[in-house]
């Protein structure tokens, strides 16, 4: 999560969504086309699903982002590449049963996406 001036760590995950999704298409065929015809339509923005383990501590820190204001989200991976988010969160405490770990889920209603390269999450580290 972006800081005054940065990214700090928000909470350890799990899981992580895909940062992109299919795109859709609209429906144009004639009357006297054989088959149905498509063209591209516009890209989805998709939210974003993050699953952690939840602790007291890990659950009221983030419910403490979920105030409905955007925030700007940097996942990283271990190749150094990361993933850019933009958007306003949610959490929720995930269903357990005997013998599971207690999880929650961060989703985020993502405005903007995007695949960062090592070069450019380390830009925005620094």
């Amino acid at each position: 999560m972006k800081g005054a001036s940065k990214f700090e760590k928000l909470i350890s995950i799990k899981s992580v969504p895909a940062s992109g999704a299919e795109g859709g298409t609209i429906e144009v065929t004639e009357l006297d086309s054989p088959v149905k015809q498509y063209i591209d339509d516009r890209k989805d923005t998709p939210s974003q699903d993050y699953t952690y383990n939840r602790t007291a501590e890990k659950f009221d820190k983030v419910k403490n982002i979920c105030d409905g204001k955007p925030h700007e989200f940097l996942t990283v991976f271990s190749d150094g590449t990361g993933t850019y988010c933009k958007g306003t969160a949610q959490t929720w405490k995930n269903e357990f049963s005997a013998g599971s770990a207690q999880e929650a889920t961060l989703h985020i209603v993502a405005t903007e996406i995007a695949d960062k390269t090592a070069e450019e999450v380390t830009a925005l580290l620094a």
